[in-house]
Order: structure tokens, then sequence, then C-alpha cells
């Protein structure tokens, strides 16, 4: 109701304002909330392109809010119940069901045909996690998989393991086991299964690199598929060669294991590049694992950029959005990989190990279930991995996690 007092004044005042003023007034203040890059906010390429719109829109003033990631959920909600949600924000694409099924956001099917905008620019996992019930509902913005496996190359050599051994379920088992000697301190596979969103992503890897679900497609669970429940088998078998405590252990833990050299492969998305180039360490990856004959399917990761249906700028929202999913722009904009497949492509020549190898990954990714009730089917997998890893059988854990899933309202 301000807002909208605020501009009748303005509209009736304008007759006695001088060009510029008026030119003042009929700016555009597009509030736009992200999650939180660095300790600053934004990086100093994405305040480079803010300004860079800026100045090729000159009637449109952007206002960004950054967030931290554990807050960041929380505060959309809150705004969007107060009426205060921004014009344009970053949703994880876990989240993008939600949003849409409680109308706080808009859908974006028209004005992405009227401006050409289609599929086959992204990565289609990416676009896939974007649009749930016949709609488009955001734009993707940045992506990664979870997961590629990262080794130690001076360990495979002095283990005499075939570094292209893990991509199959049979090779990796095999390398692990030889890897580990816990006497030393030493292991094979990097195992988490952590409240975390994590310990989600890489299973789900390994139950849809088997041809498993964890949703079918009427929305029932397929945890208890024998594809899913061979894929959780596998998994379970792997723990005597992973670091004691994996119920409690996060990718975060296994990375400092890997970091010093204690751990022979580990589950990350490329994203653990950056650290690794740094490092001392010999490392590769290869693009997940898989059964014989199957090939290695990952996670997706990453966010979307939607509008909120409260906003009174609907149209620079879209024009802002376009902006930052533009080949030329989406690749400095992202602290992930850009979800623009031109954009993608020059950002991992310039920045990323193995670029043809990661491309490979991101085309053939899968996003996480498209439902509503994500945020709880998480918990339940979460549960399901430290069932698993406790020594329940895979059988039994999926049997649970279905029931808990099918009791959801």
């Amino acid at each position: 109701m301000r807002k909208m007092l605020l501009a009748t004044t303005v509209l009736t005042g304008l007759a006695g304002l001088t060009t510029t003023e008026a030119s003042a007034a009929d700016t555009i203040t597009l509030k736009f909330w992200d999650n939180q890059q660095t300790e600053s906010g934004l990086s100093q390429y994405q305040q480079e392109a803010v300004k860079r719109f800026e100045a090729d829109n000159p009637d449109i003033k952007v206002e960004v809010t950054t967030i931290p990631y554990p807050e960041f959920q929380q505060r959309l909600l809150t705004a969007v119940r107060g009426g205060n949600a921004p014009d344009v924000s970053t949703v994880d694409q876990i989240w993008v069901a939600a949003f849409a099924e409680a109308g706080a956001i808009t859908p974006l099917d028209d004005q992405a045909k009227a401006a050409g905008v289609k599929a086959d620019a992204f990565f289609k996992g990416a676009w896939d996690s974007a649009n749930y019930k016949g709609k488009l509902w955001g734009i993707p913005f940045n992506v990664d998989v979870w997961q590629f496996s990262f080794f130690n190359n001076a360990l495979f050599k002095q283990t005499g393991i075939d570094l292209k051994s893990i991509t199959t379920w049979v090779g990796l088992k095999a390398a692990a086991q030889k890897l580990t000697d816990a006497s030393k301190g030493k292991y094979g596979v990097g195992l988490f299964a952590h409240k975390g969103e994590d310990t989600v992503v890489v299973m789900d890897s390994f139950i849809f690199s088997n041809g498993g679900k964890v949703l079918n497609d009427d929305g029932s669970c397929g945890l208890a598929s024998e594809a899913s429940v061979e894929a959780l088998d596998y998994l379970q078998s792997l723990a005597p060669f992973a670091p004691k405590g994996i119920a409690n252990a996060s990718s975060g833990d296994m990375r400092e294991l890997f970091l010093n050299g204690s751990l022979g492969v580990e589950f990350w998305p490329a994203l653990e590049q950056p650290t690794l180039q740094k490092s001392k360490l010999d490392w590769d990856f290869v693009d997940g694992t898989a059964p014989d004959g199957k090939k290695p399917i990952g996670t997706y990761g990453g966010w979307n950029l939607v509008t909120y249906k409260s906003s009174p700028h609907q149209d620079a929202a879209w024009k802002f959005i376009q902006y930052l999913t533009r080949p030329d722009v989406n690749g400095s904009v992202v602290d992930l990989i850009p979800a623009n497949v031109q954009a993608a492509k020059a950002f991992l020549a310039k920045n990323r190990k193995g670029p043809d190898r990661i491309m490979e990954h991101l085309n053939s990714a899968a996003p996480r279930p498209l439902s509503a009730h994500y945020l709880e089917v998480s918990d339940i997998e979460v549960t399901l991995a430290q069932d698993l890893f406790g020594g329940m059988k895979a059988a039994d854990a999926a049997k649970k996690a279905c029931e808990a899933i099918a009791a959801i309202k």
C-alpha cells in the first residue's frame, strides 16, 4: 500500500519536475536477492556485471541483497509471507516446486517464448529443474554435478591401479580395497551420511547411474525398486574401505583427508577443482561411476533465477534475468558453472581441468525430484543413508524410506 501511495504521489507531481528530476523519478529500483558467495556478498565480477546492466539500462537500478545459504530459504519465505519479496532472486533448484505451489513466483513461459529463450541454450537437467507441472518457473543460472570421482594419482600409481578403472562399480570397489590400510590411516573411498544435502546427492548419483529413481513419475517412491536397492547395496559394500564414523562425516571431512593424502577417492562436484588446483596433490577425476555397460549419471546441483508475483516490475525483472544468463555474461557472474551451455564451454576451458569430461557429465546429469515436498524427501533419504551405513539391509532401509515418503501429506 505504501508503494502504491508513493507511486501516486510521484505521478501527480511529475508535471512540476525538471527533466533531470523526472528521469530520477522514473528510475525503477529492482530488488535482487542472491546466495552470498564471498564474505562481502557478491564477487567482484558480479558487482561489475550489475554495474554494466545499470549502465545499459539507465532507467533501472539494481539493489542487491546477499544472504548466507543456511538462512536464504527462510528469509525468502518470510519476505513472501510479509509481502516484501524481492523482484528477482536465485533459488536452489530443489526449492522451485514449493515456491511454485505456494504461488510466490511467476511462470516465465510467455516471456521466454517472446524473447526466444529456449531449452537447448541450457543444460537439459538444469532446464528440467526449472520446469514443474508443465510450466517454466525460472531460468537456469548456475550448475554443477555431484559427483565426479576425484582420485589421488600418486596413490593409484604406487598401488598399480588403473586410473580409469574406477569408472565402473567393480573397478571402484577393487581400487578402494587395494588402497585401504587402516593401520596406516589410509582409506580407499570417502563415504559420508551426515544430515546434509551432500549425503543425498551422492547417493542419488549411484541410484541414477543404475537406472533407479528416488520418486517415480507419478510421485510415488522409487527407492525400493530393484535398480535402486542394488545401488544402495553397492554403496553399503564400500563401507569397509572408508574412514570410520560415516554417519557423522560430511563431504568436507572427506576433502580434508583427500588433501592430506589419506584418501584415494573422494566424491565431489567440479566446485572442488579450484581448491585442488592450489594444492600440491597429483590428482585427476572421472565422471562418476556406474555398473559395467552403463553410463554414470550425476545429480544436478545449482540455482535458477525467478521473478516474484508480488513484483510491480515484471518487465525489468525479466530483462535482468535475460542479462544474467546471456552467453557473454553468465560465465562472469557465477560461482559454480554457467548454466548457459555456450558460456559454460568458455568458462570450463579457462578455469577447469578436463573441461570436455565435465561437459559430458553435465549433459547427462539428472535433477533431484521435482516435488513441493522435496525437503521432507531429502530428510528421509538422509535417514536412509544412516540406516544403510548403520548396517540395515539395503532392501529394508529402502522399504522404510518409501513408507515414510508415502506418509508425507
